[in-house]
């Protein structure tokens, strides 16, 4: 099953946002170097209605309780 948004929280806090994507693609990756581990991701946080880039390794998915 494939979720069109994937909720994140950043590791360590308690700030959940959503991956923010185009419309109908792919989330959007950014190279921040030339090492390709090192990339970076927007995440939108509707709290505040911003969207700010992390680091992959520092998120991690938020699984919704079934029901």
């Amino acid at each position: 099953m494939s979720y069109k948004y994937r909720t994140v929280r950043v590791r360590g806090t308690d700030q959940i946002g959503t991956i923010a994507r185009r419309h109908g693609s792919a989330p959007e990756i950014y190279e921040t170097s030339k090492d390709p581990s090192t990339s970076v991701v927007p995440v939108f946080f509707p709290e505040t209605g911003e969207i700010r880039f992390f680091d992959r390794s520092v998120l991690e998915d938020v699984v919704s309780p079934a029901g």
